[in-house]
C-alpha cells in the first residue's frame, strides 16, 4: 500500500497522544529526580516468565486448527471443543498443554464465557452439514467463486470458527492485558516491586511480562517479524499505515525497564500508551477486514469470511472499560454488520467501516489499513 508521509505523521502523532493514566494512585508517580537507566532494544530482562500466556496462545492455535477441519468436511466433536476451551480431559495434541494448568475459559471475561460456550456448541452443530453446500437459512460449506476457498458457515452465513478465534483474541488476550495486567490491580502502588522471585522477578515485573506474553511477539520485535502470533501479527499487517509495531514494542520495553528501576511515572506512561494503542489496533484490525470485505461483496464465501473476522474484532472493543468508542456507536457498527451476512450489503460494510474510522480518528488513512 502507498500513502504519503503526511498521513504517516498524522497517524503517528495521533497514536502517540495517549493521556490515560493506568496507575494514578502511585505515591511516587511524580519524582523530581527521575531515575537514570537504559531501556534495552529487545525484551531480554532478568527473571522473565510468561509461559502461561504462551500456553494459551498455543491452545487457541490448536482449537482454531481443529475447527478448521470442518472446512473440508469433518464433523466436530462438541465435547472436545468444550474440553479444549477449558483444558479438561487432555484434549490437546501438544502434551505439555494438557498438563500446563492453564486454560482459555477461566481467563475469558466472565460476562461472555457463556457466549463463547454457545459459539462452540453452534460450530459443532453447523459441522453436521459440513459436506453440504451452504445457502441462506441452511448451514454448510461456502465455496469461493474461484473454487480455492471453502468455509463452514452457519445458517446465517457466519463463519463461526473465525468469530471464535478473533473473539477470544479480544475476550482473553486483549482483555487480560488492557483491563487486568495494565491496571492498578496488577501494576499499581500496592503491588510488590521489591521481592524478587528467581525466574519471575517482582510481582509487578511478572505482571508486566505476562501482558507482553499476550501480545504474541518475539523478544526482538519488530526487527524480527517471524512467527508472530495473533495481535502481534495484526499489528504487523496494519503497520504500514499506523506504525504500531514500534510504538507498542517501545512501550513494552520502556515499562518493564521503568518497573525494574522503580520509575513509576515512566511505567504509568508506558501503560497508558499500550492501552490506548492496543485499542486502536483492535479497531484497525476490524477496519482491515472490512476493507477486504468491501472488495469481494459478490463472492459470498469471501464476504462471509472477512465479515466474520471483522465482527469478532469489533466484539473485542467491548472488553476495555474506558474504551474510546461509545456504546451507541458500537451498537451502530454491529447493526450495520448484521447477524445474517447474506443480507449485509456493500453499503452496510462501508458504513460500519466509516463509523469505526471516525470513532478512532482514522478517517485520513482508513483506505490504507
Amino acid at each position: 500500500m502507498r500513502f504519503s508521509a503526511r498521513l504517516l505523521t498524522f497517524a503517528s502523532l495521533a497514536l502517540a497522544s495517549a493521556t490515560f493514566t493506568a496507575c494514578s494512585d502511585d505515591k511516587n508517580e511524580v519524582t523530581p529526580d527521575a531515575p537514570k537507566y537504559e531501556v534495552p532494544v529487545t525484551y531480554n530482562f532478568a527473571n522473565v516468565n510468561y509461559s502461561g500466556q504462551q500456553a494459551r496462545l498455543a491452545m487457541l492455535g490448536e482449537l482454531d486448527t481443529y475447527i478448521k477441519t470442518a472446512n473440508t468436511g469433518a464433523v466436530l466433536d462438541a465435547q472436545k471443543l468444550q474440553n479444549m476451551y477449558a483444558n479438561t480431559n487432555s484434549p490437546f495434541a501438544a502434551a505439555e498443554l494438557n498438563t500446563a494448568g492453564k486454560q482459555l475459559r477461566d481467563k475469558t471475561l466472565s460476562t461472555v464465557q457463556a457466549e463463547y460456550d454457545g459459539y462452540l456448541k453452534d460450530v459443532a452443530t453447523a459441522s453436521l452439514s459440513a459436506k453440504l453446500p451452504a445457502i441462506n437459512g441452511t448451514a454448510g460449506i461456502l465455496t469461493s467463486t474461484d473454487g480455492t476457498k471453502k468455509y463452514l458457515v452457519n445458517a446465517k452465513g457466519v463463519e463461526l470458527g473465525q468469530l471464535i478465534q478473533k473473539g477470544l483474541m479480544g475476550a482473553v488476550f486483549y482483555y487480560q492485558t488492557v483491563d487486568t495486567y495494565l491496571t492498578d490491580d496488577k501494576i499499581g502502588s500496592a503491588v510488590d516491586n521489591k521481592t524478587v522471585k528467581p525466574g519471575e522477578g517482582t510481582t509487578m515485573e511478572h505482571h508486566w511480562d505476562e501482558a507482553f506474553g499476550y501480545f504474541g511477539a518475539p523478544v526482538d520485535f519488530p526487527t524480527n517479524v517471524t512467527g508472530l502470533k495473533y495481535w502481534a501479527n495484526y499489528s504487523n499487517q496494519v503497520d504500514p499505515a499506523l506504525k504500531l509495531n514500534k510504538a507498542l514494542m517501545d512501550a513494552f520495553l520502556k515499562g518493564r525497564a521503568a518497573i525494574s528501576n522503580n520509575d513509576m511515572a515512566g511505567k504509568n506512561e508506558a501503560a497508558a500508551t499500550l492501552r490506548t494503542n492496543w485499542e486502536t489496533l483492535v479497531a484497525s484490525s476490524a477496519i482491515h477486514e472490512l476493507n477486504a470485505a468491501k472488495g469481494v461483496v459478490a463472492d459470498q464465501a469471501l464476504k462471509s469470511h472477512y465479515l466474520s473476522e471483522a465482527r469478532g474484532f469489533v466484539m473485542g472493543l467491548r472488553y476495555k472499560k474506558d474504551r474510546k468508542i461509545s456504546d451507541a456507536t458500537y451498537a451502530q457498527v454491529m447493526t450495520k454488520l448484521g447477524d445474517n451476512f447474506y443480507a449485509t450489503t456493500g453499503a452496510d460494510i462501508n458504513d460500519a467501516l466509516n463509523l469505526l474510522s471516525s470513532a478512532y480518528g482514522l478517517d485520513a488513512i482508513k483506505g490504507s489499513i
